[in-house]
């Protein structure tokens, strides 16, 4: 199928997914994360397919969700996202369908990946970024948190005290610090990304397939058991959040280049 956001290319068991809105770093909007979302539905019966690769077209991973009114509107008016409530169920979905892939996931983190971007390359197996890769959380500067199940995913990655200081903080990481606290698995120079990613396909391709279809799963469940309670409240909680005018002066200052000017309680 041809998308108009993402380019699929499947060569043997490998398949490459390209973020393909160069122009704006690839930023998400309600388009490509209902194409994705059907590429995984397609995934999910693909039995040919034993690895995905993901990554952006251009200078950047992904710089995060569409911030714009056109984007806004668009986002509102899709009927999987009709209020804020149906908009993070929907997000839980996605998270959960990308992440129960069958295949073998590999973040190719050719650029910044931030916001929804890194919660793109959270959900893969394998992280693998360029010397050029950025990483950060910029939500509380808009004036919500890290949504959609983000925030336990990190905190299980890189622990609680280096989840809350990204995400409290808005601090940008380079692609060095994001290996020494555990964010992504390897650092590579620009040049050697893919060809770096599709050497850790061939090095799992020679392995029992069922063996690795498996341990994904247990780990994907250990990691996560605990976690599971938080999903199903997190839609109210945005939901009361995006009442609150936090998130009206977060955004305006977003779009008009300028620092929020938030009110104490």
């Amino acid at each position: 199928m041809k998308y108009e956001t993402i380019l699929v290319e499947k060569a043997g068991n490998l398949a490459r997914v390209t973020l393909n809105r160069p122009q704006i770093l690839n930023a998400i909007n309600a388009r490509l994360l209902l194409e994705l979302k059907d590429m995984f539905a397609r995934l999910r019966i693909d039995q040919k397919t034993r690895f995905v690769i993901f990554t952006g077209a251009g200078r950047a991973f992904s710089c995060g969700a569409e911030f714009t009114k056109k984007a806004m509107d668009e986002r509102y008016s899709t009927p999987e996202m009709t209020s804020e409530r149906l908009a993070q169920l929907f997000g839980h979905d996605f998270m959960s369908a990308m992440e129960s892939l069958e295949q073998v996931t590999i973040a190719a983190l050719n650029g910044a990946a931030v916001g929804a971007g890194l919660c793109l390359a959270m959900n893969c197996d394998f992280r693998i970024a360029s010397e050029k890769a950025v990483f950060g959380v910029p939500e509380a500067n808009l004036g919500i948190f890290f949504t959609w199940g983000a925030t336990p995913r990190l905190t299980a990655l890189i622990g609680p005290a280096k989840a809350k200081e990204l995400i409290m903080t808005c601090d940008n990481i380079d692609a060095r610090e994001a290996w020494r606290i555990g964010l992504v698995n390897k650092v590579v120079p620009a040049d050697q990304l893919m060809a770096t990613c599709e050497e850790l396909v061939q090095k799992l391709a020679s392995k029992g397939p069922l063996a690795i279809r498996m341990t994904k799963k247990m780990v994907n469940a250990a990691s996560l058991a605990k976690m599971a309670d938080l999903y199903s409240c997190e839609p109210e909680l945005v939901e009361r959040l995006m009442l609150s005018p936090e998130v009206k002066e977060g955004v305006e200052a977003f779009i008009e280049k300028r620092v929020p000017r938030f009110s104490e309680f």
